[in-house]
């Protein structure tokens, strides 16, 4: 057992990441306030200083996460569909530089509650993290972290269909109507609409200040378990589909909306493929490499075994284009575009497959790839401090004006 492991190793991290992750939380939401209030009137500001304490989070959390868990990233991209891939590297420290485009859209299949964690880290090493949007399950309610997220305008899902793509349209169409510089973080308006549901914004680009997207969702919307694995091998068999072994059956209709919604905007859509070492292929990724185990005790993967694909958006049948109403897509596109969605999750399927049983991807010799094998860490010590420089601030002026004041009230007698 490594030391790592040990109780008195796991029970003295504990005393110190808890509390340390509380207060980063704490100096990130104050952030986010001090920048609301002084920016106020000026919508282009506000949205910088969101932006960047979604790059504080991911700093924190990655940070800590090293500290709990340092493991390495081995990606391998395919460099003839993925933009600039043969450009990813890793440098003399061991720290992973990639080339992500703008204005993209990332696919993973979903293995463990920490998958958004590693992807957003993943933007981090393309200077993107601060552009980072993630569609998961609604955790607005979550004291502190609740409130920061529906800062950065995270899309949380209810569930419920009906709902969901209501309010799923309005956060997209906002999203792509910063990214063409006529949205609210320029402090453009509404324009008048007769759906009263849907919001409608100025169409058009504005090259002057442009505020690119990262988005991140998980098509399956769960991680597999005996009790999602079985439900998804029913409708598997339902549709006459061949069994899936090592991923769930994907949904369709928050990717088809996002890739409706966004296609002004996109400029590529990553498919990744995620396996972790430190996994049998008969094993569950949430039940090995649970929250409680992964942060409690300290066992999580030692390699995050990342594959990369890159799609065109002209290459993704996604319909008629409709931006502005939340009308359902007809059968048919639907069925064109489950079926090309189907196609890359059996592909993926099979990569797992051959990851897990030879720990190898197992590409086909026609395809150009590039592997890069780099630590799972920050670029360098001092930017752990980023997160806490406000509460810093607010703190040292706090102590000057408390002293100045002391002075002058007893100094004079």
């Amino acid at each position: 057992m490594s030391i790592r492991h040990t109780w008195p190793v796991i029970i003295v991290r504990t005393a110190i990441i808890i509390p340390v992750f509380v207060i980063g939380c704490l100096a990130i939401v104050l952030t986010q306030l001090v920048g609301l209030f002084i920016f106020k009137n000026n919508p282009s500001s506000k949205q910088a200083v969101i932006n960047e304490t979604k790059t504080h989070f991911v700093i924190l959390l990655a940070g800590l996460t090293s500290i709990i868990n340092p493991c390495k990233f081995a990606i391998t991209i395919d460099t003839n569909s993925v933009p600039h891939g043969s450009s990813f590297n890793v440098d003399s420290s061991n720290h992973i530089h990639t080339l992500l485009q703008p204005n993209s859209v990332i696919i993973s299949n979903h293995q463990i509650y920490t998958d958004w964690l590693f992807l957003w880290f993943l933007t981090y090493t393309s200077h993107l993290s601060n552009a980072v949007y993630i569609i998961l399950k609604d955790l607005s309610k979550i004291p502190i972290l609740g409130y920061g997220m529906k800062n950065y305008n995270f899309l949380f899902l209810s569930r419920k269909w009906e709902h969901d793509k209501v309010v799923l349209t309005n956060q997209l169409l906002e999203i792509d109507a910063n990214a063409r510089g006529h949205g609210p973080a320029n402090g453009y308006r509404l324009l008048s609409s007769t759906d009263k549901e849907v919001k409608k914004w100025p169409q058009g680009v504005d090259n002057s200040k442009i505020w690119p997207y990262e988005l991140i969702l998980f098509p399956e919307g769960t991680v597999p378990s005996d009790r999602t694995t079985k439900k998804s091998a029913e409708y598997i068999a339902s549709k006459g589909l061949p069994p899936l072994k090592h991923v769930l059956l994907p949904r369709i209709r928050g990717l088809y909306l996002a890739l409706q919604k966004l296609r002004n905007t996109v400029e590529v859509v990553y498919d990744v493929t995620t396996a972790y070492s430190g996994l049998k292929e008969d094993e569950y990724g949430e039940l090995v490499f649970s929250l409680k185990k992964f942060y409690l005790k300290g066992h999580g993967p030692p390699v995050v075994n990342y594959f990369i694909k890159g799609y065109k958006l002209k290459d993704i049948p996604l319909g008629k284009e409709e931006l502005d109403s939340t009308v359902e897509a007809s059968d048919e596109d639907l069925q064109k575009f489950e079926d090309w969605l189907l196609k890359i999750w059996y592909e993926k399927d099979q990569l797992m497959d051959n990851f897990y049983k030879t720990g190898k991807w197992g590409i086909k010799d026609d395809t150009q790839t590039k592997l890069i094998v780099g630590d799972f860490k920050l670029k360098n010590h001092f930017e752990f401090l980023k997160p806490f420089i406000v509460l810093l601030t607010v703190l040292l002026l706090s102590y000057t004006f408390l002293s100045l004041g002391y002075t002058l009230t007893f100094g004079r007698k």
